[in-house]
């Protein structure tokens, strides 16, 4: 055997070499890109699970607390998330559908340099090897842009699912407000030194504490400023008193209390304000 066969039947071996650590690789990368989607597989079905246990915490709400013209929106803000949902599903059917239009491509080109290899030569072999190069480099930036758009696509999925449960409940506090007023009232004019009142007492007061349990849970925060510095992002003065006994500036009496959700006032405290000696 000659000097240049030999040299040939190495640079055959070395190709050889080049293209099964090539297609490993490839193995490894595909690999990765599969356990991603795994993983956002699982993290969109946590998600679903979370806004389905969101609705249903709302609709057992709207059912023993609201009034009939409440459900509507409550059901509005509940057919927003299923579409929030559906339109995740979509976005996760997209990626899918890339994933395997990127695996057809790397299929394509390896199928391409198979046929190429069988008529390669000395001369070629550097050619071939930067075109495997570019060849892994497209699928790696093709896998990490499908990963960060999968990133983005969650964020905001989860946004939007946040927003739709603030939303929800807004409505229901602002409205649910009105009600709680009158027993307020009713309590605070009771007489409770009256024993023929003591069980409608005790009934509208355990009717109030449920209700407030049951907003506090939910971000719900009562504003109750008594003896406080006025404050006007949260407080409403409706007159100004003197008053040698309170400091200047602070609430000496609260007409009407405010309502805050998740430290956004909903309704602020009306209050009477001293204006000191």
């Amino acid at each position: 055997m000659s000097e240049q066969e030999k040299q040939q039947d190495i640079n055959a071996e070395n190709v050889d070499e080049t293209v099964a650590q090539q297609t490993q690789n490839s193995e490894s990368q595909e690999v990765k890109a599969e356990e991603a989607a795994a993983a956002q597989a699982e993290n969109t079905e946590e998600q679903d699970a979370e806004a389905e246990k969101i609705e249903e915490e709302i609709a057992a709400m709207a059912a023993k607390l609201t009034p009939e013209e409440l459900r509507g929106e409550l059901l509005s803000a509940r057919l927003s998330i299923r579409q929030l949902q559906n339109e995740r599903k979509q976005l996760k059917s997209e990626f899918e559908r890339k994933q395997a239009a990127l695996q057809i491509e790397k299929a394509t080109v390896m199928a391409q340099y198979d046929e190429y290899k069988k008529n390669v030569s000395a001369e070629q072999e550097d050619k071939h090897k930067k075109l495997m190069e570019v060849t892994q480099k497209k699928l790696a930036e093709a896998i990490a842009a499908n990963e960060e758009e999968i990133s983005r696509i969650r964020t905001r999925c989860d946004n939007e699912i946040s927003k739709a449960k603030s939303f929800a409940l807004e409505g229901f506090v602002k409205d649910l407000i009105p009600s709680i007023e009158p027993l307020e009232k009713a309590l605070f004019y009771s007489d409770r030194n009256n024993p023929q009142q003591k069980d409608l007492i005790e009934g509208l007061e355990m009717t109030m504490e449920l209700i407030l349990k049951a907003i506090s849970k939910n971000g719900v925060e009562v504003i109750d400023p008594l003896n406080q510095l006025f404050d006007p992002n949260y407080h409403q003065a409706i007159q100004h008193i003197p008053n040698p006994a309170v400091p200047a500036n602070h609430v000496m009496g609260v007409i009407q209390k405010g309502y805050a959700l998740n430290g956004r006032l909903l309704k602020p405290a009306l209050v009477v304000v001293s204006s000191g000696n």
